[in-house]
Formats: C-alpha cells, structure tokens, sequence
C-alpha cells in the first residue's frame, strides 16, 4: 500500500485541495482510496462531509481506539479530524508518534492519503512516519524556500531515527501566481536548489478552485472541466503517477 503524506509546515499552499483532488484522480483510475485528515482544522474533512460520524474520527487512534472509514463513494474512504483532535497534540509520549502508522498498517487499501496541519508537531511527525511517500506542495516565496529545507531536514532526521525507507516523491509549485514578476526568478532559484525534486506542472492559484471546493464540494475538474487549473491537476496526477510507480 501506497501511503503518501502532503506535507509543509507553511500554510496556504495548497495542501488540503491538493489532497482533495488526487483522491478523486486516484479512486477514479480504479484504486481503493484512503483519505486521512490530521489537522485538528479539519478542512479536508470539510470538504467531503458537513458532520463527520464520531466513529470516522481519527482522534480515536490517540484514545486506543481504531477509527472506522466513512464510505464517500465506492472506493474513496475518509477519516476525518475535527478540533476536538487539537487536545492531543501536547501529549508527546513516544507511543503517540506511531499511532497514525498502527493503524494504516492494519487497513487494506491501494493508497492512503493524509493531509497534514501547518506545523511540524505531533500530527506531522505521525504522518511522516507512516508514510511511504512524501508529496511538498510549495509556493513560490521566500518563506517557502525557508520551510522547505527545514522540512526535508525532518524527514531525514525520521529517517533516521526511525528506520523508516520513507521517500519524498516530489515537490510541487501549487497556488502561486504565475504572473508575477518574482514568479520565474524564485522558482528558477528553487529549481537549481531542489532539481529533478521538481514537478514539471504548476498548479495555478484560481477562484474557480476555491468555488468548486467550498461552495459545491467538486473537484475543479467536474466543476469547470476547461479550466486551466483542471488541466494542470490531471497534468500532475500523470506525471506523480509515473513517480509513485517508478
């Protein structure tokens, strides 16, 4: 099983559509598909379901309990966070680092898909270490480039110290503007920094992605098929394809 973490402990780059997509690209090529939600916002969960069933909550992994998937459509599953996981986050006993990985080791599906908060506490840290593979959305900033690399510094360091054969399958440029004058100048730096860690397809930021989302609940793709950024998320599904099965 697959188990690809999104990961970047900056916000607003694009993590939660990013994940909210590939699990429809991926239940629709025919894989079984697991969508977990770490971050006590809940923002995927949000996007999928109104009220998420008590039973669906991954907090029950911190409490000892094993969370029960909630059926989205056939094969695409979610469990899903609320604010009540938050309380869990200071409780940093060497056990709870592994809970996420317990139980992803004990489901059975082709690709599980979890979504992180902005931080590199807890609910990161259980991510990373489940994972098989770590997807980097980033923007094109300053801070962006700053975050990157004490990110990739906390997946070697797990690396490490935990054995884990985790494998960063990439970094993608998702909600920047590509029309701004900084645009080419920072991404040619990052590329030259990071090189083949780089998807060759950008995400553009857009409005019709935010519309599709939060105000239907449908991926950009079904809402406005034409769209550019429609075409840019079927373009990095190929290309993070190609890289998952390499």
């Amino acid at each position: 099983m697959i188990k690809l973490g999104i990961a970047n402990q900056k916000g607003g780059v694009g993590k939660t559509t990013l994940a909210f997509h590939l699990s429809y690209l991926f239940a629709r090529s025919g894989k079984k598909v697991l969508m977990v939600d770490m971050d006590p916002q809940g923002n995927l969960t949000s996007c999928f379901v109104d009220e998420l069933p008590e039973e669906s909550n991954v907090k029950r992994i911190f409490e000892g309990e094993t969370p029960k998937p909630f059926r989205f459509i056939e094969n695409l599953h979610l469990v899903g966070s609320d604010i009540t996981l938050s309380k869990y986050e200071a409780d940093a006993k060497l056990t709870n680092f592994f809970r996420l990985k317990t139980f992803l080791d004990s489901t059975n599906y082709d690709i599980a898909i979890i979504d992180t908060p902005p931080s590199l506490g807890l609910f990161t840290s259980n991510t990373l270490i489940a994972s098989s593979h770590v997807l980097i959305p980033a923007d094109v900033s300053r801070f962006s480039m700053f975050g990157l690399k004490d990110l990739l510094n906390s997946i070697e360091s797990i690396r490490k110290s935990t054995g884990s054969d985790i494998r960063i399958v990439g970094i993608v440029i998702a909600f920047s503007d590509t029309r701004v004058n900084y645009f080419k100048e920072l991404s040619q730096e990052m590329s030259e920094k990071y090189g083949d860690l780089f998807f060759k397809t950008v995400i553009p930021r857009s409005v019709r992605v935010k519309e599709a989302v939060s105000k239907a609940k449908r991926p950009v793709f079904d809402a406005y098929p034409k769209h550019k950024s429609a075409i840019a998320y079927k373009e990095f599904f190929k290309e993070l394809e190609a890289r998952l099965n390499a």
